[in-house]
């Protein structure tokens, strides 16, 4: 099973151009097919590494949603196998982030109010970390070569992304809020 990646592209096209950076933007997966039962899975994606050219905050990210996923896996009794060609569902995964960019639109004055409701119209006051990373996670899960049944994508704006209890309470929310629908294993 793999997300397809236009259909993750356009989520992150569409998810990234929303105005406002506070609240966790999410888009959860419609099944196409009834939910079966199922007690096994395995990770469809391999885990970044140094050795693998990735940034070191992305190998970061990477590790604490496999731990949060594998994490909530486990509370719902799943158990996780060695091999996809063993497990009953895989758990496939996609981290991506984008280094937030603030500026004016002269055209929209409503844009410069979402900062500074006080500001004069062409004038910003940014917040306080410009450097902010916005990262978008897509979980999905279900049979090897299918459609996702469970999941979707969430996006956020980590306005103190080197503050290991902020990324962990942002990707525990977001993995349970996408994964809420996801029954315990049978």
């Amino acid at each position: 099973m793999r997300i397809p990646i236009a259909g993750l592209m356009a989520a992150l096209l569409a998810l990234a151009s929303l105005a406002g950076c506070s609240p966790t933007q999410v888009e959860k997966i419609k099944p196409r097919t009834a939910p079966v039962a199922f007690s096994t899975y395995a990770w469809g994606t391999e885990a970044l590494t140094a050795s693998s050219g990735s940034s070191a905050q992305l190998v970061e990210l990477d590790t604490e949603l496999r731990q949060v996923v594998g994490a909530l896996m486990a509370s719902r009794g799943y158990r996780q196998v060695d091999s996809v060609d063993r497990a009953q569902m895989v758990v496939d995964y996609q981290i991506a982030i984008l280094e937030q960019e603030f500026s004016g639109d002269p055209q929209n004055e409503s844009w410069d109010a979402q900062f500074d409701s006080n500001a004069p119209s062409g004038v910003v006051e940014l917040p306080s970390r410009i450097g902010a990373p916005r990262v978008t996670l897509s979980v999905g899960i279900g049979p090897q070569n299918g459609m996702p049944m469970w999941g979707g994508s969430a996006t956020k704006l980590i306005t103190r992304p080197e503050d290991k209890a902020e990324r962990q309470r942002i990707l525990d929310r977001a993995v349970a809020e996408l994964l809420q629908d996801l029954p315990p294993a049978q």
